[in-house]
C-alpha cells in the first residue's frame, strides 16, 4: 500500500485581502476526482459573483487544475505547486478571487494564489495515512491488564468484546507486525491467540 498525507475531512477556508482584491482559499479532503469536481461545482455556486474560482486537486496520479480566466499559468499551477510542495495527497483547493480594482501583474498573481493556498493548508489539520494492520486476540482475562500496558506504545485498541474470554481488536502499522505477535506471545506467555484480520491505510499516531 502506497503511504501518503492529506487533511483532516472537514473543510477549511483562509481569506486574505492583496491590493483590494480578496483571495477566499477553501480547502477539502477528497477520495476521488468526483468528490474534487463536486467541490468545484460548489465553490463556483457559493461564490457566483467572484471575479474568478480558481483551482487545483490531487488524487493519487490524476491531478487538474485551473486558471479561470485568469492569465494562464498565473492561479491554477501555483495552487497545485503549493499542494505539492507540502506533500499532500487526496485534496482539492480553490481559490475564490474577487477583483479590487488594482492588477497585480503576473508574478503579483502567482503570489497571491500560491500564498492564499499556503495560508489555508497551514491552517488545516495534516494525516499521515499509513499502511497499517488490524488484528485481534484472544487472551484470558488475566491477561488484559499486562497486554494492554505492553501494547500501548504501539498499537490503537479498537474494540473489546467479553465472553469466555476476552478477545481485543487492535491497529498498529504493519512495519510493526513482528514486533506486535512478539509482545503478545512474551507478555502472554504464547497462550493468547494473535490473528491478523486485515491490512489498511489509515491515519496513526502514538504517544
Amino acid at each position: 500500500m502506497k503511504e501518503y498525507t492529506t487533511i483532516a475531512n472537514i473543510e477549511t477556508v483562509a481569506e486574505i485581502v492583496i491590493e483590494k482584491s480578496r483571495f477566499i482559499a477553501s480547502a477539502v479532503h477528497v477520495d476521488s476526482v468526483e468528490e474534487a469536481v463536486e467541490f468545484v461545482n460548489g465553490k463556483r455556486k457559493q461564490y457566483f459573483d467572484a471575479t474568478h474560482n480558481c483551482y487545483a486537486y490531487a488524487v493519487g496520479d490524476r491531478v487538474k487544475f485551473s486558471d479561470d480566466g485568469e492569465p494562464q499559468g498565473t492561479a491554477g499551477m501555483p495552487i497545485y505547486e503549493c499542494i505539492k510542495n507540502n506533500g499532500l495527497d487526496r485534496l482539492c483547493v480553490v481559490v475564490t478571487r474577487y477583483f479590487g480594482g488594482i492588477k497585480l501583474g503576473a508574478g503579483g498573481l502567482v503570489r497571491a494564489y500560491s500564498g492564499s493556498c499556503a495560508e489555508v493548508l497551514k491552517q488545516c489539520e495534516k494525516l499521515a495515512m499509513t499502511d497499517c494492520t488490524r488484528a485481534e486476540v484472544v487472551i484470558e482475562y488475566s491477561l488484559l491488564k499486562p497486554l494492554r500496558k505492553a501494547l500501548l506504545p504501539y498499537a490503537h485498541e479498537e474494540s473489546v468484546e467479553y465472553g469466555d474470554k476476552v478477545c481485543i481488536v487492535f491497529l498498529f502499522p504493519t512495519a510493526s507486525l513482528t514486533t506486535i505477535s512478539d509482545i503478545v506471545s512474551q507478555t502472554t506467555l504464547g497462550k493468547g491467540k494473535f490473528a491478523a484480520k486485515e491490512q489498511i491505510l489509515s491515519p496513526f499516531s502514538v504517544g
